[in-house]
């Protein structure tokens, strides 16, 4: 028996993947315009150059891939229904993306990376505000639109750990505190977008809890760096100091018992390596004035939400993940650390870094690596 249109669009419905169409504005050589329609579209992440040049407050504009797509309906003669389909077009969008998702292989706007149903959005605290100001009842209630709007009509599952143990006082949070933060998150989502799935249960706090304890020596160790190297990072390096502040960094690093081979030790390098403080490193590193170390806590929890992300990648390959965040320096670090071939060793995690020529210029990647491979740990 022959599946009919409205059947097809009810089993589609039930699942919870999106219908996306594509029409021509006007039809070619006296036709009538054209359309096709996809099911189960999977959109490629994009890279650290087209973050970079990317406008975010404004609708956007950006190149987008896709592949895994179904042809659903068409009006394009010699195109075949159910045909498995990619492409490639510019999407110039009716909506800004103040909120980045950040995944396997780089970033998305943030309503498309949950394009396919089975994601789990991991929102850090600057995401979870950006949804409490835009959203009451899962009705959007400010003006401009955003791709964030879109998860108003989806069900969404969405894990607060992120706003959780990092807290809201600039250190580590007390048990009480991650208690009383894991709630508040859980009622502030919920208001918010009541279709939402909290991938919340029983071990959710012992979880935030044991994780808080395993990083703690660490952090305080990689606290303990940042503000001894602060004050000469403040100002630009200049080219002749280069070579000074590079060995300061891993004497430092060495010192403080900071692996070399750290995401927070690549971010001080980027820090020191790209002129004229252009580094996306350096603002998500925080080097001000009287730095502080609530400003190094601050980096540091960033920090920790990439380095979550990368061991679900690695643990827990099946899984989909989105980190979403509004933090553009974060977002261009992630995409510039260019991570890949995640992959479990006994319980620990592994993983490989390709830094863009943004993050390490010239030479210095190759003495990163350098650096890497005389001290890995």
């Amino acid at each position: 028996m022959t599946e009919t249109r409205e059947q097809r669009l009810k089993r589609i419905a039930a699942v919870g993947d999106w219908v996306m169409k594509f029409a021509e504005l006007e039809g070619q050589n006296g036709q009538p315009a054209r359309s096709i329609s996809f099911v189960g579209i999977e959109f490629l992440p994009l890279g650290y150059q087209q973050l970079a040049e990317a406008r975010l407050h404004v609708p956007v504009t950006v190149p987008l891939d896709w592949h895994n797509a179904k042809v659903l309906e068409t009006d394009i003669p010699g195109v075949d229904i159910d045909k498995i389909a990619k492409g490639h077009a510019t999407l110039e969008s009716i909506f800004s993306s103040m909120t980045v998702s950040l995944q396997r292989g780089g970033w998305l706007p943030s309503g498309l990376a949950v394009s396919r149903p089975g994601v789990t959005v991991l929102p850090d605290r600057n995401a979870v505000s950006q949804i409490k100001a835009r959203y009451e009842g899962g009705t959007v209630t400010a003006g401009e639109r955003d791709f964030l709007d879109m998860l108003a009509d989806l069900d969404v599952r969405i894990n607060p750990l992120l706003f959780a143990i990092e807290g809201n006082g600039r250190s580590i949070p007390a048990p009480a505190l991650v208690a009383a933060q894991l709630e508040e998150a859980v009622a502030l989502i919920g208001r918010a977008l009541p279709k939402a799935t909290l991938a919340i249960g029983d071990q959710s706090l012992p979880g935030a809890l044991g994780l808080i304890e395993d990083t703690r020596l660490g952090l305080a160790r990689k606290q303990a760096f940042l503000i001894d190297i602060a004050p000469n990072l403040v100002s630009p390096t200049s080219r002749a100091l280069l070579d000074i502040r590079w060995q300061e960094l891993l004497e430092a690093a060495d010192r403080y018992q900071v692996p070399r081979n750290s995401l927070v030790m690549l971010a001080a390098l980027s820090a020191v390596a790209v002129p004229n403080s252009g580094s996306p490193a350096k603002k998500l590193l925080k080097f001000r004035p009287d730095y502080s170390a609530g400003d190094a806590y601050n980096a540091l929890a960033d920090l920790r939400s990439l380095e979550i992300l990368i061991n679900i990648f690695a643990l827990f390959p099946k899984e989909r993940v989105a980190l979403f965040t509004a933090d553009r320096a974060l977002a261009l670090f992630w995409t510039g650390i260019q991570a890949h071939d995640f992959r479990r060793a006994g319980d620990s995690a592994h993983f490989e870094l390709a830094p863009v020529e943004a993050l390490l210029p010239g030479d210095s990647r190759d003495r990163w690596r350098q650096a890497v491979v005389d001290h890995p740990a």
